[in-house]
């Protein structure tokens, strides 16, 4: 189980819907107004601290309940600086899984500097069709797994700003996942599978990320790309030697002054001797949205989706979204004409309005598949 943003809805909140002398004049009054400006700016700014009770589903955990905590927050009184957030949530759902998590994500140094880490640990009701892009439905596919998880990752500048809104950094990733019980699933029950039993993956890379985006919760201009490599070796304490390679691209174009057009572009790749759950996978609530996550998996895995969003009344919005995405073994396997579709449509609603934090409602359909997502933040 890859440390994956946590889907959850806190319904409650969403059904109750905040001469010289002449030349130095005006050069004065602009230094007097920019101070006030920056002032009134520092006074909107305090710690914001959610916390609600909340009730989700998904294709992955069906129905879910638990408690989850969202903390907004800036270092220092830079007037530019983006809040930092601590997100923490615990669940247990009638599949009995439950999993408990904690991601900060902190800026700071003039946002120069930028801190993330996921932590997870839970247990696992999951599925696993074999691999490849037309795995054909099997009657006993459940597998349960223990699983507890550390990804650390710190973005710093490149040393020359020849590029502006550029971060390099590093990153590391540990999963200990343990499959406790295989529930008769037959390609687990073989033993020739890698990873039927479990194991520790370790890995270190590297990362670049270019972001000129003019908000981090809910961006209506700019973008956000991402490139990283992680290299998982026994000789930092995983079981497994393979390499993970992804690449993320995000553009957001504003249509009016209420509604913005999202568009992504993703690839996974991993190459080396994987075990079969760390290999890339289509659908979740992110990307294929209506896809059961690992549906389809394989050592490649390349999507693009679109998703427009607008505000409907208040505190609440729309929005509409389309995919088109596919697995396979490598590159030169992929069929644009074979590729599958999703789409769908959902609901939004603000429950952070100072940082623009929405909840949001989605439901997602595939080809014969369909899936309903509670989260919070968008899905990209």
């Amino acid at each position: 189980m890859r440390t994956l943003r946590l889907t959850l809805w806190p319904l409650m909140v969403f059904f109750l819907a905040v001469p010289e002398r002449s030349f130095a004049q005006p050069a004065q009054k602009a230094d007097t107004s920019q101070t006030l400006i920056h002032t009134e700016i520092l006074k909107t700014r305090r710690t914001r601290i959610n916390v609600y009770p909340f009730l989700f589903y998904t294709p992955e955990t069906e129905f879910a309940f638990g408690v989850g905590g969202l903390i907004t927050f800036y270092t220092s009184e830079y007037v530019f600086l983006r809040p930092s957030k601590i997100s923490v949530s615990a669940y247990y759902s009638t599949k009995k899984q439950y999993r408990i998590s904690l991601s900060p994500q902190i800026y700071f140094v003039r946002n120069k500097f930028l801190l993330s880490a996921n932590l997870d640990y839970g247990y696992y009701v999951d599925k696993f069709w074999g691999v490849g892009n037309d795995t054909p439905d099997i009657e006993k596919e459940n597998y349960a797994s223990r699983a507890w998880g550390v990804e650390i990752s710190l973005q710093l500048p490149p040393g020359v700003d020849f590029i502006p809104h550029t971060k390099t950094g590093f990153i590391y990733d540990f999963l200990d996942n343990r499959i406790e019980d295989k529930r008769a699933n037959p390609y687990l029950l073989t033993g020739s599978l890698t990873g039927s039993e479990g194991g520790i993956s370790s890995g270190l890379g590297m990362l670049w990320v270019w972001d000129n985006r003019d908000h981090i919760f809910y961006p209506t201009r700019g973008g956000y790309h991402q490139a990283r490599a992680i290299f998982y070796m026994k000789a930092i304490g995983s079981d497994f030697d393979f390499n993970r390679y992804l690449i993320d691209l995000r553009q957001y174009l504003p249509l009016s002054s209420k509604s913005v057009l999202a568009l992504q572009g993703f690839g996974s790749f991993v190459r080396g001797n994987p075990p079969f759950y760390e290999l890339s996978t289509l659908g979740g609530a992110g990307i294929m949205r209506g896809y059961y996550q690992g549906r389809y998996r394989d050592r490649a895995h390349l999507a693009g989706q679109v998703e427009y969003r607008t505000d409907l009344w208040r505190r609440f919005g729309l929005a509409g979204f389309a995919a088109l995405g596919d697995v396979s073994d490598n590159l030169h396997d992929f069929r644009i004409d074979e590729a599958k579709f999703a789409g769908g449509f959902g609901l939004r609603f603000k429950f952070n309005e100072a940082e623009k934090v929405n909840l949001r409602a989605d439901i997602g359909f595939g080809k014969n598949t369909s899936g309903v997502y509670f989260s919070v933040e968008e899905a990209f």
